[in-house]
């Protein structure tokens, strides 16, 4: 019982100090590389190697997109036989916000380092504690669940990015719609609309500013309208932003009045918005019953019935 226990309490320090050094390390291994990078990117561009037929620069120094999707030639492999993934992992950074050039490659270098840290920590554990494994398993078992849990625990990490970003965005949707009947109402088109709530909205809700800044320039800079509101919707994952994306997109394609539609749809939103406020407001109970009886009714008991057995407790001694 006390070896499971020893046991036990070193796997937990083992996690709780790799969850404490990781985003250091994270911080300091981003540093390092992105000021490698920039030194090689000015090295090459110093030099100034020119194409001989178009007179250009050179592809290499990062100012083109073709080529390998990473510098690595071992996370181009992995990126060459799971496309899937890559496209997966692409569409969480965008999800959570990381749309710089070299997001997917730092995000792949945080997972391989994630899995070999994890891999030598369950490897100590298992290594270093009677577990009555042989050695060959417990190297297998540490490398199997290093690389589940290395690439679990860092899409985990980007979701919860991503969904704490998407309740944001979700918290200023009534706002918006009401910005855009306003705009829409005064006469001005959408492209304009788009740009003037973005820069109302930098102080109140910058996340959500950030997402129509970029919307905006996609409408100006694309022909198709659908295919920069496809954009919004697939970088937002918003079913509230979904739904104004499509009453735009019709408003503009079929002519209709788009201030009556978003008119109705600012309603919708609002109500939706005091409907999720009651569900939570009658949830409240139920979370509150453990901690009150856990927390709240022993101080309760004690404060009540504390007097009473101490008198018992002084009566009897006195009889005695």
């Amino acid at each position: 019982m006390i070896e499971t226990l020893s046991s036990l309490t070193c796997f937990i320090v083992a996690i709780c100090s790799f969850l404490m050094v990781k985003p250091y390390s994270e911080r300091l291994a981003v540093r390092i590389l992105s000021e490698y990078r920039m030194r090689t990117r000015i090295r090459k561009v110093s030099g100034q190697e020119r194409n001989d037929e178009d007179n250009e620069f050179n592809e290499d120094i990062g100012l083109s997109s073709k080529g390998p999707l990473f510098d690595s030639n071992i996370l181009n492999f992995i990126a060459n036989q799971n496309q899937s993934l890559i496209d997966e992992m692409h569409e969480l950074l965008l999800q959570a916000g990381k749309r710089h050039d070299a997001a997917l490659e730092e995000f792949m270098k945080t997972k391989v380092t994630s899995c070999i840290a994890l891999f030598f920590i369950l490897f100590l554990v298992l290594t270093t504690n009677d577990f009555g494994l042989p050695f060959y398993l417990s190297l297998f078992l540490s490398f199997i669940f290093g690389i589940y849990g290395g690439h679990k625990l860092t899409n985990l990490n980007i979701k919860m990015l991503a969904n704490k970003r998407k309740d944001a965005i979700e918290h200023g949707v009534p706002d918006l719609v009401d910005l855009l009947v306003i705009c829409a109402e005064s006469g001005l088109d959408l492209n304009r609309s788009i740009q003037r709530i973005a820069r109302e909205m930098r102080t109140s809700n910058p996340t959500l500013a950030d997402e129509l800044t970029l919307t905006s320039i996609e409408l100006e800079m694309i022909p198709d309208h659908r295919v920069a509101f496809e954009n919004l919707e697939n970088r937002t994952n918003s079913l509230q932003i979904k739904t104004i994306s499509k009453t735009l997109s019709q408003s503009i394609e079929y002519g209709s009045s788009l201030a009556v539609s978003l008119r109705d749809l600012a309603v919708e939103s609002r109500q939706k918005r005091m409907l999720e406020a009651e569900g939570k407001a009658a949830q409240a109970p139920t979370l509150l019953t453990l901690p009150m009886m856990f927390f709240i009714l022993p101080c309760l008991f004690i404060v009540m019935l504390g007097p009473v057995i101490i008198g018992v407790i002084n009566s009897f001694s006195t009889i005695a």
